[in-house]
């Protein structure tokens, strides 16, 4: 099946569910606490069984486990789940402890109900996930959740996803299968999400887990099915294939079971392959009982190992720092990178299909003497700090790059209020470059630095809160440029960092761009030095118009897995 953690830089999606006012709708919610009232007669809500903890409850202690254990280095040490105790409605409920490389990360709830509206059985499923981990020694939760309402034939009705995204805020995606379409609606800002195709045969979080069950295969047989990725709303292909039939004690101090092993992998979107994922399931049962798969992302090997409900939820001790898995090391310091002229990288990346569009070519960035065969090639990066003289102009941008929208929303109060005050004092006849760097000037001035807690806040949460990291900076500064009306986008990249043991990272970045005077131009308010060096590496850009999904990381996932090794090849002052 496909992995129950889509990706680490944006922790993952999932959702909640509300249906068309042609039927009765069907509202899931995992907790009481502050939910709107609805009235019973139009509306069915449903509550998974054993709904996870509040996230802002006290955490749970850590079981204890056996002294001495045969389980192997680095792997995850769980009590096995024992015998299900299911209420009457319930099909199925499955704990997952997660872990990477043996370290715990969280957990995933994944279940399902049966009940009745209206003379019509369905099924309810959910799959709830809780991650903690460190961001330069700060804890953070990440929290997700998906669900879908489905037939007992596995027909869904129903999917969506929910998500934090920021401080009291979550992204919220429902859609409503109307023929061959999702209809998709959001709640609040993201009211207005697009549409996607829905082809026969879709599977929903009800019947995925008993395709195992349905589909027999012998080893080396393979079958398809499609599945909705909430996250970037699009349904993808999933080919699993039956690798092996093998014995094998998944926990410690526990017998060896029959387990059939199965490999699943996702047809590529745009450049992007998720990694591929081995799921290991019970050979007399078929419920999946462990899974595996490769993530830079994290930096090793994610493991979701079946347990009881306690050690699942148990609190995450030690959390795994995302800096180190998610930062490219450099051989080499270059003093006063941001000052300097140019910089070209040798870049080798053995993981990559097509490593030569790894990196973007503009006016600020070249792709050089390309080794496809060795998957290597050069990265010359160019300093620019404001519109260059002689250069040729640009196509001018359309309305995407003004707009408001659900990420970069600046119709409002709180973002025009910081537009105002930024460019305040400004001459009449000031510049878009002039206005923007002000916007640069004033949100470094102004925000507060270094607080990792959030997944990646719109533009007005940002404004209330003036707190964040790099993409909470480059989602204000962009929304702050389109409210004095300077065209604005994001860019996502690499951005040198220097470490103690003299060897600095490239540590993944965003910042903004904006187009004046005829060119795109960077700017980063993170560092409010009116302008980038050539320390800033761009990966893609992206102005965030009709997206209420995190599809535009996709291009970071991709230079992630693909595992580049970089070097410094020369430097200009």
């Amino acid at each position: 099946m496909k992995p129950l953690s889509f990706a680490p830089l944006f922790a993952l999606l999932l959702g909640c569910c509300a249906a068309a006012a042609a039927q009765p709708n069907i509202v899931i919610r995992p907790q009481k606490s502050g939910e709107e009232k609805f009235d019973e007669a139009r509306f069915l809500v449903i509550r998974p069984n054993g709904k996870p903890p509040s996230l802002s409850a006290p955490t749970l202690a850590t079981p204890a486990l056996p002294a001495k254990t045969s389980a192997p280095a680095g792997a995850l040490q769980v009590p096995p789940p024992g015998a299900p105790k299911l209420d009457a409605d319930v099909a199925f409920e499955y704990w997952f402890a997660a872990g990477v490389d043996g370290q715990r990360i969280g957990y995933v709830q994944w279940g399902a109900k049966a009940t009745k509206k209206s003379g019509r059985d369905l099924l309810v499923g959910v799959k709830y996930q809780k991650f903690t981990v460190s961001r330069f020694g700060e804890r953070v939760g990440q929290w997700a959740e998906e669900s879908s309402v489905e037939s007992p034939a596995g027909t869904v009705f129903l999917t969506g996803m929910r998500q934090g995204i920021g401080h009291n805020q979550a992204l919220v995606l429902n859609g409503t299968v109307e023929g061959k379409t999702l209809k998709v609606t959001g709640e609040g800002a993201a009211k207005g999400a697009s549409d996607t195709p829905w082809p026969e045969g879709v599977v929903g979080c009800v019947r995925e887990p008993a395709l195992f069950k349905e589909k027999p295969l012998k080893p080396g047989e393979s079958f398809d099915y499609p599945s909705y990725i909430g996250v970037i709303n699009r349904v993808v292909k999933m080919t699993v294939t039956l690798e092996a039939e093998e014995t094998a004690a998944l926990w410690a101090k526990e017998p060896a079971r029959k387990l059939l092993r199965y490999v699943s992998k996702m047809e590529p979107v745009g450049t992007f392959k998720l990694p591929p994922a081995t799921t290991w399931v019970d050979a007399e049962t078929f419920e999946p009982l462990k899974m595996e798969f490769d993530f830079p992302g994290f930096g090793g090997k994610v493991t979701f190992l079946r347990t009881t409900r306690e050690a699942a939820t148990a609190d995450v001790m030690r959390p795994v720092e995302l800096f180190n898995a998610q930062s490219v090391r450099l051989d080499r310091e270059i003093p006063g990178i941001h000052g300097r002229k140019s910089v070209v990288y040798k870049v080798s990346a053995p993981k990559d299909d097509d490593a030569g569009t790894l990196f973007p070519a503009d006016a600020r960035q070249a792709v050089k003497n390309l080794d496809a065969r060795a998957k290597t090639f050069e990265l010359s990066v160019s300093a620019s700090h404001g519109p260059a003289r002689g250069a040729p102009a640009q196509p001018a941008p359309g309305t995407e790059f003004t707009a408001s929208n659900y990420f970069i929303n600046w119709d409002n109060g709180g973002v025009k209020a910081h537009a105002a005050a930024a460019t305040r004092g400004l001459p009449a006849a000031a510049t878009d470059w002039d206005k923007a760097a002000a916007v640069e000037r004033w949100v470094n001035r102004n925000m507060k630095a270094f607080e990792f807690s959030q997944a990646m806040a719109t533009a007005d949460n940002v404004a209330k809160t003036l707190s964040g990291d790099c993409t909470e900076y480059a989602m204000l500064s962009a929304a702050m440029c389109r409210a004095v009306g300077v065209p604005a986008r994001t860019v996502l990249g690499l951005v040198y960092a220097p470490a103690k043991d003299g060897k600095p990272y490239l540590a993944y970045h965003m910042w903004f761009e904006v187009f004046a005077e005829g060119q795109w131009l960077p700017l980063d308010a993170t560092l409010g030095l009116g302008g980038v060096g050539p320390g800033h590496l761009k990966i893609a850009d992206h102005s965030w118009h009709d997206e209420k999904t995190f599809a535009p990381l996709l291009p970071v996932l991709r230079v992630l897995s693909a595992k580049p090794a970089m070097n410094v090849v020369t430097v200009e002052p």
